[in-house]
């Protein structure tokens, strides 16, 4: 018996969580060191005390149910600190003597990276503006308002010209300081009641909430156009940037708010064919943009039928040992008269086009081709990693496109990994974006979260997903060495991937610093151009022969 409670002591001693017996009543009967260190006391000032000088959420004495199971609860430290714990509570002993043991958990550390995140999802990093899920929120509850109050709302989709000149010329830290000045100068144009968000890149939207009249998007819009003339000055340079924007009116364009984005961003294409540096109001005349998409649908039915389309692959790389254990497929356009054209220059065109689906299919269909084949050839096996656009993912089918795809080419589901949207990820329609991702999940394949920047339901909705990787986007690993800011981001997605069991994917990686900064974060896997660009399909089989560490 003696033995038997030394072993239990030395369990007590060394585990990583807090335990604590207590009777019936709540009276604390063991608290062992890690408990000490959590709550601060020492055993011999809880011995005999009532639990809830420790857990006030616990309720305990005659008439009182402890509970068991497992929850969150608020806990309270010996300096009267509160922070929130994972209590753990099961039945010990009989009913003649009861009692109960309570283990425990400090999660402070795991609640600020969700408290974090939440953030992180509503507003933007550099900008620090609303991103694109709270723009969708404010907007659906604007068009609501508007149509109880009989107003209109303008939606407005601004591009800057020539941005990419900016990151070019004088790098991306000036390029940043750029989108946050400009920022800074569209919402001075603004009433407090108005919304502008950043979409991503050097993309910004804004809703004007209840105008009585058109003319009052258009006087708006002049603004903007205005204060963008002067220049900025960063970094010692003088910079001069100019905009082109797209007007949609609700209701008067359509009642959709998808529709009415696509509205404005075909308004801003028109501003942009324009000349730039204007602003344009949708309407029926807009046939110039519909005829772009008919152009590069023709073209692209064409290409798919002379072989022109082609996929290259990005490695991804394992931290720890180095070797390439997978890649991402990336199609590109050989264009017989503009040479190798990148997918992020035509598909944006082709997505307004039902071809999507039939691209999108053509590219699954060959990357595990090509997977299937490099393991014929006895290469090491690698998950392939396709891109699912949100327009395939809405569409139904894609269970069964993926199971068909997988049985005809003959490569393992456990081989693929898809990387999902995440805009469907809380509000409409979430429901059946989970019921999707489960049943991939059932197929064993792999299911990597593309984005970091949804809703404010993030955090509860992910936990809920079938998930197995997480993706750290490049605009926060740029940054990750050298800025705080950036560094407790990554930090963040690290501790939440963790908390949920997820691998950590980084991508963007350029410079040793950043892999060292990733790798000290705790990062699983890695991809960028410090380790190669994306390469055709024998540059891959090469590098898999001659098995180079690429860390």
């Amino acid at each position: 018996m003696d033995n038997a409670c030394e072993q239990l002591r030395t369990i007590l001693d060394n585990i990583a969580d807090g335990v604590i017996a207590i009777d019936p009543q709540g009276v604390i009967g063991i608290f062992n060191p890690m408990a000490e260190q959590i709550f601060g006391y020492k055993e011999s000032e809880v011995l005999g005390r009532n639990i809830d000088i420790l857990l006030t959420d616990l309720r305990t004495g005659e008439g009182s149910a402890i509970g068991v199971g497992t929850r969150e609860v608020a806990g309270m430290r010996k300096n009267r600190a509160t922070f929130q714990v994972d209590l753990t509570v099961c039945e010990t002993g009989d009913k003649s003597n009861p009692g109960f043991v309570a283990i425990v958990r400090d999660i402070t550390e795991r609640k600020q990276a969700e408290q974090r995140l939440v953030y992180l999802a509503q507003y933007d990093a550099l900008t620090g503006l609303p991103t694109r899920a709270l723009f969708h929120d404010r907007a659906m509850h604007a068009l609501a308002r508007a149509h109880r109050e009989e107003k209109l709302v303008a939606i407005m989709y601004l591009d800057l010209d020539y941005f990419k000149n900016v990151n070019d010329g004088l790098g991306h830290h000036a390029g940043d300081e750029l989108l946050k000045a400009v920022a800074r100068r569209i919402t001075s144009c603004l009433r407090d009641v108005d919304t502008v968000s950043r979409m991503g890149g050097d993309e910004f939207t804004v809703i004007l909430e209840s105008i009585p009249h058109i003319d009052n998007a258009t006087i708006v819009a002049e603004k903007i156009l205005d204060v963008m003339q002067e220049p900025f000055h960063l970094d010692g340079h003088e910079i001069h940037v100019t905009v082109s924007i797209g007007i949609t009116i609700y209701p008067m364009d359509d009642k959709d708010l998808t529709n009415l984005l696509k509205d404005a961003d075909q308004a801003m294409y028109r501003a942009k064919q324009a000349g730039r540096n204007n602003f344009q109001i949708f309407g029926a005349d807009m046939a110039e943009s519909i005829a772009a998409v008919k152009l590069i649908e023709t073209q692209i039915e064409h290409a798919l039928e002379r072989g022109e389309l082609l996929l290259h692959y990005q490695p991804r790389v394992d931290v720890l040992s180095g070797n390439i254990i997978g890649v991402e497929a990336l199609l590109r356009w050989r264009h017989p008269g503009m040479g190798m054209i990148s997918a992020k220059d035509f598909m944006p065109q082709l997505e307004r086009s039902k071809l999507v689906y039939s691209v999108d299919e053509w590219v699954l269909r060959t990357a595990c081709l090509q997977n299937r084949q490099w393991q014929k050839v006895g290469l090491p096996s690698l998950c392939m990693t396709v891109n699912v656009s949100p327009y395939r993912f809405r569409r139904k089918g894609l269970v069964e496109l993926v199971t068909n795809v997988l049985k005809e080419t003959g490569m393992s589901p456990s081989d693929l990994e898809l990387d999902i949207p995440a805009e469907n990820l809380v509000g409409i329609g979430q429901e059946n974006y989970r019921t999707v991702l489960d049943r991939l999940n059932a197929l064993g394949v792999n299911v990597a979260l593309a984005d970091n920047g949804i809703g404010d339901s993030y955090i509860d909705s992910i936990k809920r997903l079938s998930l197995r990787v997480m993706k750290i986007d490049r605009s926060f690993v740029r940054n990750a060495a050298v800025d705080p800011d950036q560094a407790a981001i990554v930090q963040a997605v690290v501790a939440l991937a963790r908390a949920l069991k997820l691998k950590v994917v980084a991508e963007g990686v350029e410079t040793a610093e950043q892999l060292a900064a990733l790798r000290r974060y705790g990062c699983d896997m890695v991809q960028g151009y410090l380790f190669s660009k994306p390469v055709a399909t024998e540059d891959i089989a090469r590098m898999l022969r001659d098995g180079k560490r690429l860390v």
